[in-house]
Parts: structure tokens; sequence; C-alpha cells
């Protein structure tokens, strides 16, 4: 990392050129942060980062090629210690579980006022989380919920699944591979595994087995 002297030295990465420079400019009127490098894409930051090793990644969480959630799990399998903030313009607890999952610091929407935007990138930096103010409530709204509720039923957990780890479990319980169920709901077959590990940390079951009976005891399928 760079002594206090120098500044935090940012990449950032977005598909969205005004998107993209609006974010920059931001960064580069403040005293003790720099953009270093800018990309357009998943890969194109991958090539970025192992070329310029900025302290700090800010990732748009819907890129080509590879998405901000792909890119996040690339990159930490390139370096454990990257530090990476996504950006988003979706407040969505189905994002937020695979931001969280693929091991990212942060989670802040793109309509962040310039403080904010400036105080997650210092606090990505140094080692803490950095989460809008929305997505924080809605964190601990999450966290309310099941500590009020800790002892759910089976239809109690039904509830807890976002639409897409629904549709993800129904065809999963149908038999589809996860490259089969990735082109039928147009994502990734990366993105399709993140959800079954989702559902099944949420459910608690351990095998694709287990989650066809859950899925036909819960009416998810018809048996």
């Amino acid at each position: 990392m760079n002594s206090i002297a120098e500044k935090i030295r940012v990449l950032v990465a977005d598909d969205h050129d005004i998107v993209r420079y609006g974010i920059c400019s931001v960064i580069g009127a403040s005293d003790d942060i720099e953009v270093v490098s800018e990309a357009a894409s998943g890969k194109e930051a991958i090539d970025q980062y192992k070329k310029v090793q900025p302290d700090v990644c800010m990732l748009d969480i819907s890129m080509p090629e590879l998405n901000g959630i792909e890119t996040t799990r690339s990159l930490l399998e390139l370096d454990k210690d990257a530090r990476i903030l996504i950006l988003t313009m979706h407040i969505n607890e189905e994002y937020l579980n695979q931001v969280l999952n693929a091991g990212a610091s942060g989670y802040i929407l793109k309509n962040s006022d310039r403080d904010e935007l400036l105080r997650s990138i210092r606090s990505v930096y140094n080692g803490d989380q950095a989460f809008s103010r929305s997505i924080s409530r809605l964190m601990t709204d999450r966290y309310v919920k099941n500590v009020r509720n800790p002892d759910t039923t089976p239809q109690d957990k039904v509830h807890q699944l976002t639409r897409r780890e629904l549709e993800v479990i129904r065809l999963i319980a149908e038999g589809y591979t996860s490259h089969e169920i990735s082109e039928m709901l147009y994502i990734s077959p990366r993105t399709v595994d993140t959800h079954r590990s989702n559902v099944m940390n949420k459910l608690e079951i351990k095998n694709t087995a287990g989650l066809v009976r859950f899925a036909l005891e819960n009416d998810i399928i018809e048996g």
C-alpha cells in the first residue's frame, strides 16, 4: 500500500463512458485519491489491474464480457488482497448476496453523493467495508428479520428467496445443468452457481438432492 503522503490509486471500470467520466471527475477533484486507470469491461479491468496494481478497484456490477461479480472473483483469485468496491443502480438483496459472497469490500449506489463516494474509497483502502446508506438499511432489516424469526418453517424460507433464486431452484429441480440454465435466464453459468450456493446457504441444504426435495415439498415444481 502507499504511504500516507501518497494518493490512493483507483481503477474505475464502467462500460458507460459518461458515468465513468463523472466518477473519475469526482475522484480527480479530491486531494488524496487519484484515478490511475479506466476500463470499459470486466476483462479490461483485469488486464489493467495487472498493469497498474491499483489500491482500490471500482467495478460496475453490469459490464460486458465479465460482470462486476465475476470480475471480483477473478481479481481475488489473482490477488487475494485486492480491494474492490462494487457500483450499482440497484438496491437489491439478490445483488447484495452476490457481492458479499464474491468477496467485494463494498457496495455503493451510482447516485451516491461526492462525500459518500470518496468516503467509501477511503474505507475500502483502509481495509474496512463500505455500503451506501440505503444498502446498510437493507442489511440491517435483513439481520433484524433473521433475529426475530430464527426458527422459520420451510414455507417461511421460501419467502426469503428472491424471484431469480426460485427460478434457478425450479430449473435445477427439473434437471437442467448450470449451462442450460444460464442460457435460459441469460446469465452466466458462474452466476447460476452463485444462486445455487446462496439458496443452499439460506435453506441450509447440502446437496442437489436436498434442493429437489425442497422444491417438491414447497410446490416450486410438481412431482
